[in-house]
């Protein structure tokens, strides 16, 4: 993901509106990106600030940003986890028809 798109997704980032490889690619490009990093952090504290502002009087926007980049992350890894546990299915499931059919053509 280049600057540009990156750029365009902040928002989406926001409203957790990214998932999958675009969530991860958006991550990727942000941690590696100081001027990206940067405009999300403008983006999130104007967004979320005013939110804020008309519901409290005090509140750690910074704060709320590393826990939304965090969760991210985590959300990150938990699907690479789902996808590591499908393919490792899709190989057992593999190697059961083959053992199946090894055992069907011996009788």
């Amino acid at each position: 993901m280049d600057c540009k798109e990156t750029r365009k997704n902040i928002y989406k980032f926001i409203e957790d509106g990214l998932d999958g490889k675009e969530l991860q690619a958006f991550m990727k490009h942000v941690s590696e990106c100081e001027e990206c990093m940067e405009e999300l952090a403008i983006q999130y504290l104007v967004t979320e600030g005013m939110q804020h502002l008309e519901k409290e009087s005090s509140f750690d926007l910074q704060n709320q940003l590393e826990k939304k980049m965090e969760s991210a992350r985590r959300r990150i890894r938990s699907r690479k986890r789902v996808i590591y546990f499908m393919y490792v299915m899709e190989t057992l499931a593999i190697l059961a028809v083959i053992l199946m059919t090894v055992l069907v053509i011996i009788k």
